[in-house]
């Protein structure tokens, strides 16, 4: 594992709360990273949006969302409900 290559798996509650998790778990990628502060922040608010939209398309007696996080090929992504956010990792 390294901040170029490295895939970490989280899963949240159906819950509006399971966004805010993952947005916190998204700034951890991003510092690990070494993405620039002001893509970080956006790629956060990103991912924080695309959870919220995946946990309240669930139905509530669904099993927990799954959210991955990964890094490589030049990109830092996370994919919940068979969608991906990404940014570009630092050269």
């Amino acid at each position: 594992m390294t901040p170029q290559a490295f895939t970490f798996h989280l899963t949240v509650p159906n819950d509006p709360e399971g966004a805010t998790v993952a947005a916190v778990m998204a700034t951890h990628a991003v510092h690990y990273a070494g993405v620039d502060a002001t893509a970080g922040a956006a790629f956060v608010e990103r991912v924080r949006a695309g959870v919220l939209e995946a946990v309240k398309a669930a139905p509530p007696s669904a099993k927990p969302t799954h959210v991955v996080f990964t890094g490589g090929n030049g990109q830092l992504s996370v994919t919940v409900g068979g969608k991906s956010i990404s940014s570009p990792l630092p050269a």
